[in-house]
């Protein structure tokens, strides 16, 4: 593994400090209007916000060379294409025909999209390159209409609600130093070994907040996660509109003092990448979260784990299959996302007018008022 970035390294020894004075970080308490949970209104503008991207579409791992990736995101159908070079291109599932959806979700080798209803014939770049009785036709047919789409840092990164080929920035530049963060972690080498994804009832931004502070672990993993952490021993920061944190693992406390945190055997890194993605750095693999929202108290859930691709193999899978029951079944959909829905209701009753943070969840405020700033100004980048 390379050398771990400054940035990283500097939070880790941060971490070990306050481990050491027995004394968390602590921000200012927040209090949060539990409209922002409820609204139509305010979700229809995040829905825009997001649309206009970037946002992370699938890992590159998942679309084949000579192949394709269909999703639905953002209400919007989306086809990811990889030529034999290894270009990616971005395009709507939508045949400009008669708007049938060209092909099923999911991923698939193929050297062309051909419509099931006429016929119409589009190359991986979306050109139409065929079609019958072109004579009937009184002006030349379109491609497909594409959307910007680049591959960065072992990510599919897009901007759904543009139009064209040039993306309006480079995730480089819109990460602001953490895509070196991502590329010590080995996103660009890893291969998702499983991906699940499944509606729960909550507002999206409920589960970006459980990632966001270390308060809850003691009570809600008590039997899962918590005998491998420290009680709500955190530290984060944000980075633009995202954040880079760290939860201490227990094995911290022992640290020789200078000794050198292992980045992932001491700690564990979490970032939340603006605006609906969590990747958390495991000691031996990397949980990629993306929420897509559906409704004020429904979301997409999709949560692919990332495996170091060497490692992928028959001898490792049952190391991996244990891996992402224990993360994926017993903490994510059994405590968190069970807590999310909890929370959701808890909201809907009319119960309570705000919600109250505390100094040790500092983070949800500083969230909350960077997508305010956004809302309110129309600006992704």
């Amino acid at each position: 593994m390379s050398e771990a970035p400054s940035t990283l390294t500097r939070l880790a020894h941060r971490l070990a400090e306050d481990v050491a004075r027995g004394t968390p970080q602590q921000g200012t308490p927040a209090q949060l209007d539990v409209q922002r949970y409820l609204d139509p209104r305010r979700l229809e503008a995040e829905l825009a916000l997001m649309r206009r991207g970037p946002v992370i579409l699938a890992h590159a791992s998942e679309l084949p060379r000579s192949g394709r990736l269909a999703v639905q995101r953002l209400g919007l159908p989306l086809l990811l294409s990889r030529d034999a070079q290894g270009a990616v291109y971005g395009h709507y599932n939508v045949c400009r025909h008669r708007g049938m959806r060209l092909v099923e979700p999911g991923a698939a080798e193929c050297r062309s999209f051909v419509c099931p209803y006429h016929g119409w014939t589009y190359a991986l770049d979306g050109r139409l390159t065929g079609l019958l009785h072109r004579e009937t036709f009184d002006r030349l047919p379109l491609g497909l209409r594409p959307f910007p789409l680049v591959e960065r840092h072992g990510l599919l990164w897009g901007w759904p609600a543009l139009e064209g080929r040039e993306p309006p920035q480079d995730p480089q530049q819109w990460l602001g130093g953490i895509g070196a963060e991502l590329d010590y972690f080995g996103l660009t080498q890893a291969a998702v070994f499983r991906r699940t994804e499944v509606e729960r009832r909550c507002n999206w931004k409920l589960v970006v907040e459980a990632f966001l502070e270390g308060y809850h672990i003691r009570v809600l993993h008590r039997d899962s996660i918590y005998p491998f952490f420290l009680d709500a021993a955190t530290i984060s920061e944000p980075v633009g509109p995202h954040f880079r944190s760290a939860a201490a693992r227990r094995r911290l406390s022992g640290l020789a003092p200078g000794t050198i945190p292992d980045l992932r055997l001491d700690c564990t890194f979490t970032h939340y990448l603006f605006p609906n993605s969590v990747l958390i750095f495991h000691p031996d693999y990397t949980s990629l979260i993306t929420l897509w929202p559906l409704a004020p108290d429904r979301v997409l859930w999709s949560h692919a784990l990332l495996v170091p691709a060497p490692s992928l193999t028959e001898d490792t899978r049952e190391h991996s299959d244990r891996s992402f029951e224990l993360i994926e079944r017993n903490v994510f959909q059994n405590e968190d996302l069970v807590a999310c829905e909890g929370i959701q209701a808890g909201l809907a009753s009319g119960a309570n007018v705000s919600l109250s943070c505390g100094s040790l969840e500092g983070a949800l405020g500083q969230l909350h008022a960077e997508w305010d700033r956004r809302l309110s100004e129309g600006v992704t980048s």
